[in-house]
């Protein structure tokens, strides 16, 4: 009789144990760890004095990254960038094009760790460390809802469950 007690309490410690491990898996809060978009604001001195404020937006689904910028008023001009890149190993490596109002048509290249850093490539400076942020969508529908719907949300990972 003894035995089969024990081996009842062993059975139910093992019970809680496996809840135990599965609720550590998931997100904070007990939900499924979603995929987000995550957005980062960094930044850029470039040759110590020339400000660029860059946000890199990182798609969840496929790794790509869009890059918008500007330099700011504060820093002695006003220009938008057209700005491409990529994420490759931790680095973003970007090319840039000045929209104008001044410099229009100027080019540069550079490239720099998701973390900040140095900043590599046609001129040397530094790169802030990025100021992150990500959405919070708690499924895929509420984001689809929120985006407007169409066959590009309806076919995007965000919200989705993280895959293992």
């Amino acid at each position: 009789m003894k035995f089969i007690k024990a081996a009842a309490v062993v059975a139910a410690s093992a019970g809680m144990l496996v809840v135990g491990a599965s609720s550590a898996m998931a997100a904070p809060g007990g939900s499924v760890a979603r995929n987000q978009v995550t957005t980062a604001t960094y930044t850029v001195m470039v040759l110590g004095s020339y400000e660029h404020d860059y946000t890199v937006t990182t798609n969840p689904c496929d790794g790509s990254v869009s890059i918008t910028g500007s330099t700011p008023v504060a820093s002695g001009y006003y220009t938008t960038e057209t700005l491409t890149g990529s994420l490759t190993n931790g680095v973003i490596s970007f090319s840039s094009v000045y929209d104008g109002p001044y410099n229009l048509g100027y080019s540069y290249a550079g490239n720099f760790p998701v973390a900040g850093g140095t900043l590599g490539g046609d001129y040397p400076g530094t790169v802030s460390q990025p100021d992150t942020s990500s959405t919070t969508y708690a499924n895929h529908g509420q984001y689809v809802s929120a985006v407007g719907g169409g066959s590009d949300a309806a076919h995007s990972c965000v919200g989705m469950p993280v895959g293992s």
